[in-house]
């Protein structure tokens, strides 16, 4: 007898092979890793070999009567939600950050594994400018096991994303 998947392991299925199809076809050069599965970023510390601080996490937000914008920042960086608005050109009240549950539904990723790749044309992608600043960066490719290594902007590429100021007030880790 053959079981379904279950939804996040479908979820994370298609994501990642959305992805690195698009990866692929676009000749984009990357690096796909693997690891123990990890959705904090605590779990980062924990399991993977690179610092904190270039690892991209991916927020994702509502945008009222909008669709979606996805934020991405490195590391322990935490957005600042009036930057934000200001950049999507709304109040900070029509901002909704999402549910993990609304997250698989709606934009077809698994916690920890939501990447900086819209995959619908209602999402809107933005990157913290701290992104720049690193030769590589790991993201997730819409699973928790399999971090993503390229260039920031072999993603701006790819995503088509805005580079913005995005995060809450602090100085950039020195790059070694």
């Amino acid at each position: 007898m053959k079981h379904a998947a279950a939804p996040d392991a479908l979820a994370a299925s298609t994501a990642f092979a959305r992805i690195t199809t698009l990866l692929d076809a676009s000749n984009a050069a990357y690096t796909l890793h693997e690891h123990a599965p990890s959705v904090t970023i605590e779990d980062v510390d924990v399991n993977l070999w690179f610092p904190v601080e270039r690892l991209v996490k991916t927020i994702a937000f509502r945008v009222k009567g909008d669709g979606y914008v996805m934020a991405a920042l490195c590391g322990y960086r935490q957005v600042d939600y009036k930057k934000l608005a200001a950049v999507v050109g709304v109040n900070r009240t029509q901002l909704m950050r999402l549910t993990p549950a609304e997250i698989e539904a709606e934009l077809g990723y698994v916690v920890g594994g939501v990447a900086p790749f819209a995959l619908t044309d209602r999402v809107r992608v933005l990157l913290d400018a701290g992104v720049m600043a690193w030769p590589t960066i790991y993201c997730g490719p819409g699973r928790t096991d399999r971090p993503l290594e390229i260039t920031p902007a072999e993603l701006v590429r790819l995503t088509q994303a805005a580079v913005v100021c995005l995060a809450k007030d602090q100085v950039l880790s020195s790059i070694t």
